[in-house]
Order: C-alpha cells, then structure tokens, then sequence
C-alpha cells in the first residue's frame, strides 16, 4: 500500500480534479487504485464515480461510525478505480468526527492498516485546503504528497505554509518519499501567469512533478461526470496527467531518499 494524499494550502487549485485524473490514469497503467475522499465537501464522486449520486449519503464517515461495513461504504469508479466517498452529514455528525480524528492522530493509517491492501496498491486521498484534522490525518500515512499549485502569485506566497506541514508529519518520518508538486492551469500566453511559472519551477526543482496547462477540456469532461482522459483522451490535458502519472510511478519505483536528502536545506526564492 502506498499512500498518496493530494494537498494544497489553499482552495481553488485544481485539487479534487488531480486527485481524480491521477487515480483514473494511473489505474490505466494496470495499478489497483483506492480513491478515498478525505474531504466534506464529498465531491470526488462527482469525478471518478460510475454513480456519482452512491455516497450522497454513506460512505467513509458513515462505516467509521459503523453505520455499515467499509466494503459497502465503496464503489466502483472510472477505469477500475475504486472510490470510498466522504458521504454528506449533518453539521452534528461532522464535528464529532473531527472531534474523533483529533482523540486518535493516527486513525487513517490504522484503519488502512486494517483493510490489508496489497503492498503495491495505491491510495489517493483527497483533502480539504489549510490545515485541518483531515490533513493531519492524511501526512500522518503518506509516503508521497502531491501538492497542486496555480501559477499564481498567491499560490507563490503560500508555499511555505504547505511546506511547514510537510515538514512537521512527513519529512522526518522514514520512508518519507518527498512532494511532488504539480503547476496547474499553466498559460505561456499571459505573461504573469508564464512568470510566476519560471519562478515556481526554479524554486520547486526536483520536487516539480509536472505540468497540467489550461484546457477546457478539463471543466468540460467534470461537466459531463468523466474522468479527461475518458471524455477527450486527445486532449493536452490528459497527455498532461499522463505524463504526470509515469514521473510518480518513477518516482516510487526509485530508491528511498537518504536521512540527508530528506532533510537538505529547501531552495530559497529566487527573486
């Protein structure tokens, strides 16, 4: 099992989208893949899902509380994907549940722990924005972030807060594989948006996974309930994620980094 939660700072950025894209590409590359949404807002289904209305009501908050079994709560997704929706809770339930994830820090990797995976299958969480008792949960299992950001100047700014997460449940813990960052909606044709780019890309060097560009194709396929490459398989959208799937798997196929270059000093801005 590897645990990969998609994380970001800030709303807005493209997040749900990748972690929806990146699951359904890399399950076509013959992975076994479990989309879990970590998120209240429950809204990955609405990307992934064969049925995106399965999980309107039950789905993980529903078996944590026991309401029915974990296998019941998933469903079948996309491209062989296999979703466990968040489900949609009244206020009451939600922060007894967050109230529960903060008595038990560790309570994502155990319950995973427990659904005896295989060792190579994959795991894409969705999170919600900033830092809450969901992403704590989610850094506290990952072996790898992907962290989506906008070629933005806010995106820019706020890299650091997303850095102190990482820092604080990822980076020290072993068998860490680092960030694996992902510019979305990137423009060459507007000027700050292809300056801000050049300026992410220098900072974030080799933690830089990829590049997803604007395409309309994008809202267009979550529009009609599709993964991209299901909707436009031609388009540079899902060329895009595809090549974004094949760096992660690298990524994972390679060796663990050492204790010294999971703690090397981070690239300072350039300007």
């Amino acid at each position: 099992m590897v645990v990969i939660p998609v994380i970001s700072s800030k709303g807005g950025v493209g997040k749900t989208t990748i972690a929806a894209n990146l699951a359904t590409t890399l399950a076509a590359r013959g992975r076994q893949v479990l989309a879990i949404d970590l998120d209240p807002q429950n809204a990955l289904r609405f990307h992934v899902a064969n049925d995106p209305h399965h999980g309107g009501e039950d789905g993980l908050l529903a078996a944590a509380a026991g309401q029915l079994p974990w296998t019941q709560a998933m469903c079948p997704a996309h491209g062989g994907v296999v979703l466990l929706p968040f489900g949609t809770v009244d206020d009451e339930r939600l922060i007894g549940f967050e109230h529960e994830l903060s008595r038990r820090p560790g309570w994502l990797g155990d319950t995973l722990a427990r659904f005896g995976l295989p060792p190579d299958m994959l795991v894409i969480v969705d999170t919600p924005p900033g830092p809450t008792v969901y992403l704590q949960q989610a850094l506290r299992a990952a072996d790898v972030c992907v962290i989506p950001v906008l070629a933005d100047a806010g995106s820019f700014a706020t890299l650091p807060i997303v850095e102190r997460m990482v820092d604080k449940y990822c980076r020290a813990r072993a068998g860490y594989r680092g960030s694996a960052y992902v510019i979305n909606q990137v423009d060459p044709g507007r000027r700050l948006n292809h300056d801000v780019f050049a300026m992410l890309r220098a900072r974030l060097q080799q933690e830089l996974l990829g590049v997803l560009h604007l395409d309309a194709s994008v809202s267009e396929a979550l529009a009609s309930a599709l993964p991209v490459r299901h909707y436009a398989p031609l388009s540079q959208a899902a060329e895009d994620v595809s090549v974004i799937a094949e760096r992660l798997l690298a990524r994972l196929a390679s060796p663990l980094p050492s204790s010294a270059q999971a703690f090397a000093p981070r690239q300072e801005p350039t300007r």
